[in-house]
């Protein structure tokens, strides 16, 4: 049995603004195995984002914990989170965040320039990821001259530059047509089976949920 990766216990979040509090996140408790897909399956504005946010580091709960093999991740100093998510977890979102004025080797390659990788070491890594996506014709290209799904290979594969253990997925499909939405999810259900990459993805797709090993739903901010 795979070993248990990451655990959320009673997770909540609560946004406020003056006299206003909003509850985003109530009650959460779960677990994701190494290895493992798991599909956060809701509509929008169910809570998935905030969820993803939280569980990865970028967004600390208002009460609970998540445990990132064993360890409380929002314990850590700032330092040391952002170290953490730069070089063992990684993020899909659905808006790509390319750099317009850098090619598309340079985008991939900037993540492990941030973790001090050799210029030359960085670019041949970025290359040989951007061949993996099936985007060798395209190392130059800046992101204006790259069509939606394209952009969203470049990204993927900037998220695979230091080898995260976990990657977080929000609606990697979300801005993409029928097509280049199934070549995304086939290149996310080939990166859990031939890299064994353990994925959460948030979505309210289908096509997302088809590849997943479980599905959970959330409501109004809870897991139902």
């Amino acid at each position: 049995m795979n070993k248990v990766m990451l655990k959320a216990e009673n997770l909540h979040k609560i946004y406020k603004n003056g006299k206003i509090h909003l509850e985003v996140l109530k009650e959460i408790n779960l677990e994701v195995k190494q290895g493992e897909i798991l599909c956060i399956i809701g509509p929008s504005g169910a809570g998935k984002s905030t969820l993803l946010h939280v569980l990865g580091g970028l967004d600390q709960p208002s009460r609970g914990k998540v445990l990132f093999e064993g360890q409380d991740l929002y314990r850590l100093s700032e330092k040391e989170r952002a170290r953490a998510r730069n070089q063992r977890i990684g993020f899909v979102f659905q808006f790509y965040h390319l750099l317009a004025e850098f090619s598309a080797w340079e985008n991939v390659m900037l993540p492990a320039m941030i973790d001090s990788s050799g210029f030359t070491q960085a670019k041949e890594k970025a290359e040989a990821l951007l061949q993996l996506v099936g985007l060798k014709h395209r190392l130059s290209h800046r992101p204006t001259q790259l069509s939606g799904g394209e952009q969203q290979r470049v990204a993927i594969a900037r998220t695979l530059i230091n080898d995260p253990d976990i990657i977080f997925c929000d609606e990697p499909t979300g801005n993409l047509d029928s097509e280049r939405g199934a070549q995304i999810v086939e290149l996310l259900r080939n990166l859990n089976e031939e890299k064994k990459k353990t994925l959460v993805i948030a979505s309210h797709e289908e096509r997302i949920a088809k590849i997943a090993h479980r599905i959970i739903h959330i409501r109004d901010g809870r897991l139902v």
